[in-house]
């Protein structure tokens, strides 16, 4: 089951009303994940402009009083929903990452690899939402959202790099950090193709490639 999108199940116990009710702030709080994970599935499937508050609501089973009370509108929501999805994916590539503490770097990049990968594999929606929806919503905050993304996504690889010595102890050298952004681009790019072609949960397939394309771009060349 998705962790970051899905409608909420139909036959699914309502929130508590009446004198057994829960606190509001409790009930907003489950409310908020509800529209986030609805948000995710709706735009994934027809696409963020397609997408309409109703679809969201009606996927989460909540009112439009609800959906308004927690968020102004859809790209709010949206963003949101991004957010929430990025909180949960980029603490697991971190770990991937401190998994291989002592590692080499080849090690350690297929440690981050297989783990990004796993996860847009398991959550094919929210790779969709993010990779291809978030571009192109094109509402304030959106273009910033997906390069602080992908900064993150670089700087973890930019710590890989630098904190895995070569064999003998030396020390990679240090590129400038456009370099780690362009080579995040790239694996983002395969990763994209997958997405677009619907082959999300097959993007497994990528592992060898980008580990590949990584060593080639950050393995310092013999002197020489």
């Amino acid at each position: 089951m998705s962790e970051l999108a899905g409608s909420h199940p139909q036959l699914a116990a309502g929130l508590p009303r009446g004198r057994g009710r829960r606190p509001l702030e409790e009930v907003n709080s489950e409310q908020q994940v509800r529209i986030l994970r609805a948000a995710i599935a709706a735009i994934a499937e027809v696409g963020y402009h397609a997408s309409t508050i109703g679809d969201i609501v009606r996927r989460a089973r909540v009112s439009r009083e609800a959906f308004y009370r927690n968020y102004p509108g859809k790209l709010e929501c949206f963003i949101a929903a991004v957010t929430m999805g990025q909180s949960i994916v980029l603490p697991r590539v971190a770990e991937a990452v401190e998994r291989t503490r002592d590692a080499d770097l080849p090690t350690t990049l297929r440690s981050i690899v297989t783990e990004y990968l796993r996860v847009c594999a398991s959550e094919p929606e929210f790779a969709r939402a993010w990779a291809l929806e978030l571009a192109t919503a094109a509402g304030e905050g959106t273009a910033e959202l997906r390069n602080e993304y992908l900064d993150v996504l670089a700087e973890v690889i930019r710590t890989a790099h630098l904190s895995r010595g070569q064999p003998g102890g030396r020390e990679h050298r240090e590129r400038p950090f456009e370099y780690y952004v362009a080579l995040v681009g790239g694996c983002q790019e395969l990763i994209y193709r997958y997405i677009i072609a619907g082959r999300t949960r097959e993007v497994g397939e990528l592992e060898e490639p980008i580990v590949n394309f990584l060593l080639q771009g950050l393995m310092d060349r013999p002197e020489g």
